[in-house]
């Protein structure tokens, strides 16, 4: 089979490319750097130079693609607006090409997110039928993004999928957090225990790749993430077991995350730099659930979660240490 893979580069999107290759499928990818060209190249892709919100030739991009699996997005930026343009509208602009140029396309994959519906507002676990409900400015923007998929949805078959949080090699936020804990320190945010979802890369991909194959996905959006809701508690003592270490507690009041947040997004403005930290994490941070269900997949095309937290963990850290990020 013919697939596009945008985002390809990407932390999702590279493990995405990686199982769709070895599945015998015939990858086209788009890069924006020609940095970016041999890396896809060597994983035996083909490449199309270009940006999906400027100056791409969407027919060589599209010719003879059967499925499109559109991973690339923006998830951290300076200003709000860039959330904007890196995944609503360029996601407009390309689904709307694929419903003028694709002849032949069996399904159009958009990968949002948990954060599009919002946290979980009665401690309960979000579902497809819960309503939106964003936090934050990336969000929204991916909940403007589902939008215009579901519009296009009369001229294009669209299959929507929400990941939870995500690890796994190669992942950057979940590197920081275990690097934090293996010196010793666990920073939590409030005094109240926070629940969240978190999917490992290998069952986001089947997950992803069983969506896009199941004739009842077609026209419907899905929750991926893991099959148990964990503390962030748990997950520090879970890492904190595979890097064999004994780490500090220290509870931030949600009023010094906002500070921080804040100080980090002037800084951010002034050196024009994408802070790791910025106001828009803030909010997003101090919810006390981010869990979603995926009964709904699992009844449509059988998603399960197969890697438990901690044997994730261990080859996450297990791969770190071999790449030399320890």
């Amino acid at each position: 089979m013919n697939v596009l893979v945008t985002g390809a580069t990407g932390f999702i999107g590279s493990h995405l490319v990686e199982r769709l290759r070895r599945e015998g499928h015939a990858v086209r990818c788009i890069a924006k750097d020609p940095l970016n060209m041999s890396v896809l190249e060597a994983a035996g892709c083909s490449v199309v130079l270009g940006d999906l919100n400027n100056g791409i030739d969407w027919e060589a991009l599209l010719d003879g693609i059967d499925v499109v699996y559109h991973v690339a997005g923006v998830t951290r930026c300076r200003k709000p607006e860039e959330y904007y343009e890196g995944n609503f509208r360029a996601t407009q602009k390309f689904i709307r090409a694929c419903a003028t140029v694709c002849r032949r396309l069996s399904r159009f994959i958009y990968v949002s997110s948990l954060t599009a519906t919002g946290p979980s507002i009665d401690g309960l676990p979000v579902t497809e039928e819960t309503p939106y409900h964003p936090v934050s400015h990336y969000g929204k923007s991916k909940m403007f993004a589902e939008l215009e998929v579901l519009r296009d949805s009369g001229r294009v078959p669209v299959t929507i999928v929400r990941p939870s949080a995500v690890y796994g090699p190669r992942e950057r936020d979940m590197f920081d957090y275990i690097r934090m804990i293996k010196r010793r320190v666990q920073l939590l945010i409030g005094f109240r225990q926070k629940f969240l979802s978190l999917i490992h890369a290998d069952d986001l991909v089947s997950g992803i790749i069983l969506a896009g194959q199941s004739a009842a996905a077609a026209g419907r959006t899905y929750f991926l993430g893991s099959e148990e809701y964990y503390s962030v508690q748990q997950l520090g003592a879970t890492i904190a077991r595979v890097v064999a270490t004994h780490p500090l507690r220290v509870h931030l009041p949600h009023a010094l995350v906002f500070a921080v947040g804040a100080v980090e997004a002037v800084i951010g403005v002034l050196t024009r730099r994408q802070m790791f930290f910025n106001l828009e994490k803030a909010r997003e941070s101090v919810q006390p659930a981010w869990i979603c269900s995926v009964a709904k997949a699992r009844s449509d095309f059988g998603f399960r979660q197969r890697v438990s937290l901690e044997s994730g963990m261990r080859t996450t850290y297990e791969w770190y240490l071999r790449n030399g990020w320890m």
